[in-house]
């Protein structure tokens, strides 16, 4: 009884050292975690680059000193100052487009946010899984340690037989084998949760799942993806990236001018004055509008197929989580609310059960538990998933 109220406090509360929650550390990771500040740093520099090549060229200045020969011809001197420009609408037309370039890589950060996070979240929920799963194998090798003095106790009494007692004990070394096993692991993924973390210490964390997570409402979920997701906001920003670049086309493809001033002096005499030209685009970029105007078609025609592509995949994974989680709550009830019966070395002792029905229960009543545990850890998983797309 008392082994089995132990398993109903570990299953339903939480492996609890004094500290932060789940939550809290999923800020610190929002805070420190390497590639998320890599990921803002990124977009610092885009956000910089956006607003690069958006004005006209520099002002060009030239000046020719030209030595006469004979001397009597005398020296010349040139000085020249030009700029170079094209009509106001292609610099903001290029501005435009470049911006909506920017908020593409917003949204590709977003994404990469998401990504990162989940992440961060499979990792906890993994550290969770292991611990609770560490728990039942330390209960596990307590029993096991108990039924090899049972059986040494019998195979001392003429009561037990030498093949027996030796599988006991082989039992006994494959469950504490197993333990320290799950004991390496939670070490491994304790150190990739801190990597995760920037490399900051974690301990003294609540190792849980997360209390206030609910099943989501599919239909909002679907209504808000076109709003939500990274990806068919970047599909949206670029069919509006195309359509300003079928303008910035059409403005490259006006003339572009050129103005200044330019002296020269030569014997004494000086001669100065204005400078002007136009450069006519005939032959340069003659297709430029017209593949703009074929890209925004295609990006129309492919914001279509991939939202539903994106649409049949949430809907697999949340009817997938919606199984799991029938199954996760079915087996809750009888691991956990009413408490699965399992083999005790004690009814072994009193002869209630044989060496053979004790194995076979112990094995059974492990499997469970460790399917229980897995779906759970599954459970989650999915519904981390799913937060990628809200």
């Amino acid at each position: 009884m008392k082994k089995l109220i132990n398993l109903i406090l570990f299953l339903s509360v939480s492996v609890v050292v004094n500290g932060q929650s789940f939550d809290g550390f999923m800020q610190n990771v929002e805070l420190n975690n390497p590639g998320l500040i890599a990921l803002q740093k990124w977009l610092e520099a885009e956000e910089t680059k956006a607003k690069t090549g958006i004005y006209p060229d520099n002002p060009t200045i030239s000046y020719n000193h030209l030595w006469g020969n004979p001397v009597a011809i005398g020296n010349q001197q040139e000085l020249e100052i030009s700029q170079s420009f094209k009509l106001p609408g292609y610099y903001t037309s290029k501005s435009d487009v470049q911006k909506l370039n920017f908020q593409q890589k917003q949204a590709l950060a977003e994404k990469e946010k998401r990504e990162i996070l989940h992440t961060a979240r499979s990792a906890w929920f993994n550290l969770v899984w292991l611990y609770k799963k560490e728990a039942l194998l330390q209960t596990r090798n307590a029993d096991a340690k108990k039924l090899v003095a049972i059986m040494q106790e019998g195979f001392e009494a003429g009561e037990i037989t030498k093949p027996a007692f030796d599988k006991a004990r082989i039992y006994s070394i494959g469950v504490q084998s197993e333990w320290q096993k799950v004991q390496s692991e939670i070490e491994i993924q304790a150190r990739y949760l801190r990597q995760l973390n920037g490399d900051n210490v974690i301990e003294g964390l609540i190792f849980d799942y997360p209390s206030g997570w609910e099943k989501p409402d599919l239909d909002n979920l679907l209504a808000n993806l076109t709003e939500n997701n990274p990806d068919l906001v970047m599909a949206q920003i670029g069919i509006q990236q195309a359509e300003n670049e079928v303008k910035h086309q059409l403005m490259n493809g006006l003339p572009s001018f050129e103005a200044g001033y330019k002296s020269e002096t030569i014997l004494d005499q000086k001669l100065q004055g204005f400078h002007a030209g136009i450069s006519i685009p005939l032959w340069q970029n003659r297709n430029s509008v017209k593949h703009a105007k074929l890209q925004t078609e295609w990006t129309k025609a492919n914001l279509s197929q991939h939202e539903s592509e994106i649409k049949m995949l949430v809907s697999g994974l949340y009817y997938e989580m919606v199984a799991l989680k029938t199954n996760y709550e079915q087996m809750k009830i009888v691991i956990v609310e009413e408490g699965i019966s399992k083999s005790n070395p004690e009814l072994l002792k009193s002869g209630h059960i044989t060496f053979a029905e004790y194995l076979l229960d112990a094995n059974f009543i492990r499997d469970i538990q460790n399917q229980f545990l897995q779906t759970e850890n599954a459970y989650f998983e999915l519904l981390s998933k799913l937060k990628t797309f809200e």
